[in-house]
């Protein structure tokens, strides 16, 4: 079993299916957030069970579980042809390179929710999964976007072949990512903290943007360069879209 901690989390997971059951805080049942999750978990027959805050403390894994836990099916990865075969239309991808920290991970998949974003991959080794602490940040991303778990540079073949277009950020990409074009069918690639995109992959790419940094660091985080660029794509869509 999966846990996921915290109220709007446990909302959304209710909504999407798969929880089996769900601990509350006692005393917490008058909160409008609280009286959600016993109104989603009586129509969908969840068992739901108010404990001492202290037991929820002892087997949170998070330690944000704001009075809630839930348990449901272990999460499933994706594959790709899944999500090619089911949309139509420009499709977009965050390929993530080694991203190891939990946080940072549920940030991307939250933005990815946010922005429209089809799926996003991870590698088989040297990545984070989809954990606790992933499903908590992610406020609800984890459970809306599809995360695929395979090889990047198979991906990256096979997305090519489908014509999509693979955009690398890296600090040290030739073109600022706004004067990149980012409509259509594309696929960004980000490195993991610290190391970065690998030089394998990065050549692989069909294209290397950067985000221009006027102060003494050299690059941002990685969840927020995703979320800069993806917003980026979005304004340009917005502005390509005839009236």
């Amino acid at each position: 079993m999966s846990q996921v901690e915290g109220r709007n989390p446990v909302i959304e997971a209710l909504r999407r299916g798969g929880v089996t059951r769900i601990i509350l805080v006692e005393g917490a049942e008058g909160a409008p957030k609280i009286q959600e999750i016993t109104r989603l978990a009586k129509e969908m027959k969840v068992h739901v069970e108010f404990v001492e805050r202290a037991h929820l403390d002892d087997i949170s894994e998070t330690e944000r579980h704001q009075g809630v836990v839930a348990f449901m099916e272990p999460p499933r990865y994706a594959s790709l042809d899944e999500v090619l075969s089911k949309e139509e239309g420009d499709v977009c991808l965050l390929l993530l390179d080694r991203v190891q920290d939990p946080r940072n991970f549920g940030a991307i998949l939250r933005t990815a929710d946010a922005t429209g974003v089809d799926a996003v991959v991870i590698p088989e080794r040297g990545s984070v999964g989809i954990t606790s602490t992933v499903i908590r940040t992610a406020m609800g991303g984890a459970v809306h976007v599809p995360v695929v778990r395979g090889s990047l540079f198979r991906v990256v073949k096979r997305l090519r072949d489908e014509g999509v277009k693979i955009v690398g950020i890296d600090p040290d990409g030739t073109v600022e990512y706004y004067d990149e074009r980012l409509t259509g069918s594309i696929a960004f690639v980000l490195g993991g903290e610290g190391r970065g995109i690998s030089q394998q992959l990065l050549g692989k790419c069909d294209g290397v943007v950067r985000i221009p940094m006027i102060g003494h660091i050299t690059s941002l985080n990685v969840g927020v360069s995703a979320a800069v660029v993806l917003y980026e794509r979005l304004r340009q869509q917005v502005k390509t879209r005839p009236s």
